[in-house]
């Protein structure tokens, strides 16, 4: 018997890709990335970061891997003591934050740098039985879906902050940041979400209607379904490449960054030859969404 939508267990995948432009010029990826499922007195959290450094910051790959280090850690020690996800509250969100910015300045001062060499984004997300919590400072976005019956539902938490300027955001390493944070603090169940960086934003989301494509994450969360629980090294493998892909290249030169993570059953499918059997990810010539055509791919490891 397949296991019952309340008993699956967190399955989630993740990657960061180096950008077209990057490769080109030489410049090291500058995304990070991370994801566990962090348990406390027999409950599972999911918690899930990504950072994405300014291309114009000569050293913002390390601020971003600092980031989603230093918010991981906090998160550890706040679940330790009890609460769930009510303990990630935004209190918490501007504590990792605080914590954050102070270890930024001890690495930029042994480093010599000001601390705008280590601009970076960050975006984080929380989900435990009944709970969830979001914050965001820049552009990428989250994209969840509720426990509900009927057709799925995927749907941004924050939209992508833009800077004072054109193609400029908000970054974690700035002093005012606190005052740019965003925080969601929900009393509902999330058992679908995604987290991306500003790199695959134009392929998954619709600017114009200011909705996320389904026609992109369905295929990807189908697969998804279907793994053991924890982290899928198989799908990282196949994300990675497919981030890394002639198919996104074309659509995007930037660096990027997804998680993706569930907790739902596996829809039954009907039993097929063997080698029809092997799915994953979408294939590297797989056609990517755009405002009027959804992504349809099929997947494969």
């Amino acid at each position: 018997m397949s296991p019952s939508f309340e008993e699956r267990s967190w399955r989630f995948a993740l990657a960061s890709a180096l950008g077209r432009s990057h490769h080109h010029s030489g410049t090291p990826c500058q995304d990070a990335s991370a994801c566990e499922i962090l348990s406390q007195a027999g409950a599972d959290t999911l918690f899930a970061v990504v950072s994405d450094g300014a291309g114009s910051a000569p050293l913002s790959q390390f601020g971003a891997r600092l980031a989603c280090a230093t918010v991981l850690d906090e998160a550890r020690a706040a679940l330790a003591s009890g609460g769930g996800v009510g303990a990630l509250d935004h209190e918490f969100a501007l504590g990792a934050l605080e914590r954050f910015q102070h270890a930024l300045t001890r690495v930029a001062r042994r480093a010599g740098q000001p601390r705008r060499a280590f601009a970076c984004t960050l975006l984080f997300a929380a989900a435990d039985a009944t709970r969830a919590a979001f914050a965001q400072i820049g552009d990428g976005a989250i994209v969840i879906s509720p426990r509900h019956s009927g057709a799925r539902e995927f749907a941004w938490v924050f939209w992508p902050q833009q800077g004072e300027y054109v193609n400029t955001t908000n970054f974690a390493s700035e002093a005012d940041a606190a005052q740019k944070l965003q925080f969601e603090a929900r009393a509902q169940r999330i058992d679908e979400l995604s987290l991306f960086s500003d790199g695959l934003q134009g392929l998954v989301l619709d600017a114009r209607r200011r909705v996320a494509h389904a026609g992109f994450f369905e295929p990807m969360f189908t697969t998804l379904r279907r793994s053991p629980g924890g982290r899928a090294e198989v799908l990282c493998a196949s994300l990675a490449r497919y981030l890394g892909s002639r198919a996104v290249a074309a659509r995007t030169d930037d660096d990027t960054s997804l998680v993706l993570a569930t907790r739902r059953a596996a829809e039954p499918r009907p039993a097929l030859p063997q080698p029809a059997l092997t799915s994953a990810l979408p294939t590297a010539s797989a056609p990517l969404p755009t405002a009027s055509a959804p992504l349809n791919t099929e997947l494969r490891d």
